[in-house]
């Protein structure tokens, strides 16, 4: 019970007939606003005159030590000079490595060479949390399309290019390395007005413009433009068009969870972020359905597959105040004639928005299944999402009790300091109405 949101349980069956209004209607009651608990957009160093800049202060790294691989090399990144301790304290011994994973596929990684147990999570990213690719056992540096460069001049830069035509499709040169325990920087060069999608989750252009700042974290926050959602997809795909009808594209994906910023600019575009590593994965398309596709199949796998109805057309909002509105809602795309497989409600449904429960002065039991009789003798489904985090009561109001909790308690199931054995308590929408929740 870590995520803030969970997908929702799902209540399901297929006949088709028509859906029918209910002949009772319900008590409105007011819903708060989804931006209610959204957290401020942070504001990036770029635009801070008085921040530290790390390609001026900071020194680099050297590589040395190469010990080439079936697959690929390492080597030992030794900072070059004095510490600049710009965002963070400088990790001076690094560890590159270079694999060439799949002919399409190249990964680079940069981390610190020194781990303990202690600190292993803050640099590296369990594969249990997000896939980490590994390599075919057969792609080699001349069987792979794309090819990695490095120099030490006048410090530790690299760059990755196509074999079939020597492109550049990402250079540090010019640029240095970066690697703090709160502050990981790099840039690499782009040609002139590139064309770069995705860096999501956010609500953007479909062509990201090569003026442009964006800082992710996952947000609880569903609609903002230009803001953050409620993940992190560090991946963008580049398109390069030659001759005004044929193009080249690739992909760059940057394995991190933490919080990050990427800053488009005209000719340059820099990555950030405050910890874990470089963990780099390079595709080479050539077509962009290529670079999804490997993105896909390669890098975080392809989705579980999904009932047939899933892949129909699904409304769902905050606000539906009560089943009148929900089958008012229903009710208008049979009538303009578009075909709905689901309908979803958001947490308006619940009583004092508590898990498994309903509101009985908005959404009684009774009349819902009513509601979901008449929904699924129409080949419709429903889907009443479910937050991840449970209702804490009040020890001291017998009239707080709530069974949910209760349950979790006597199982273990949330969680606890392993110091104390206290629980972790965090707010949600149930402070809402002056209450807390277990995270």
């Amino acid at each position: 019970m870590m995520l803030k949101r969970s997908l929702a349980a799902v209540l399901a069956s297929s006949v088709l007939a028509a859906a029918q209004a209910p002949s009772t209607t319900y008590r409105t009651i007011p819903s708060l606003s989804p931006q209610i608990d959204a957290a401020p957009s942070l504001v990036p160093a770029i635009y801070d005159p008085t921040a530290p800049n790390a390609q001026a202060t900071c020194p680099g790294y050297k590589a040395s030590n190469v010990v080439n691989t079936t697959q690929g090399f390492t080597a030992d990144l030794t900072i070059a000079g004095p510490a600049c301790s710009a965002y963070g304290n400088d990790i001076a011994d690094l560890t590159l490595a270079v694999e060439y994973q799949a002919k399409q596929r190249l990964s680079v990684k940069i981390y610190p060479r020194h781990l303990a147990p202690q600190n292993t999570s803050l640099y590296i990213l369990p594969a249990f949390l997000t896939p980490e690719p590994s390599g075919d056992g057969s792609t080699t540096a001349a069987t792979s399309d794309l090819s990695f460069t490095w120099s030490n001049e006048p410090s530790f830069q690299f760059k990755v290019s196509r074999v079939s035509n020597g492109e550049e499709i990402f250079s540090t040169y010019g640029y240095k390395i970066v690697f703090e325990d709160q502050f990981l920087e790099l840039v690499t060069n782009m040609v002139k007005d590139y064309n770069v999608y995705g860096l999501a989750e956010n609500i953007h252009d479909f062509r990201l413009g090569n003026n442009f700042t964006q800082t992710f974290y996952a947000a609880d926050s569903g609609n903002p433009i230009d803001g953050n959602l409620y993940g992190t997809h560090p991946f963008y795909v580049e398109t390069r068009y030659k001759d005004g009808a044929s193009s080249l594209s690739h992909g760059v994906y940057a394995r991190n969870a933490h919080g990050q910023e990427w800053l488009l600019r005209n000719r340059t575009i820099t990555y950030r972020t405050i910890g874990g590593s470089f963990d780099l994965y390079f595709l080479s398309g050539p077509k962009p359905t290529d670079v999804i596709a490997q993105y896909q199949k390669g890098i975080v796998g392809l989705p579980a597959l999904q009932m047939y109805w899933t892949f129909g057309f699904h409304q769902c909002r905050w606000g539906y105040e009560n089943w009148t509105v929900l089958q008012e809602v229903v009710d208008g795309y049979a009538n303009a004639g578009i075909q709905l497989e689901v309908i979803w409600n958001d947490i308006d449904y619940m009583n004092q928005y508590r898990d498994f429960t309903n509101g009985e002065l908005n959404y009684p039991v009774g009349p819902g299944q009513e509601f979901l009789a008449r929904l699924h003798a129409a080949g419709q489904h429903y889907v009443p999402i479910i937050d991840s985090n449970i209702y804490a009561e009040n020890p001291s109001n017998a009239s707080d009790a709530y069974e949910p909790f209760q349950r979790g308690a006597a199982m273990s199931a949330f969680i606890r300091n392993p110091g104390t054995g206290d629980f972790y308590y965090g707010d949600n929408w149930p402070v809402s109405i002056g209450s807390l929740n277990i995270s």
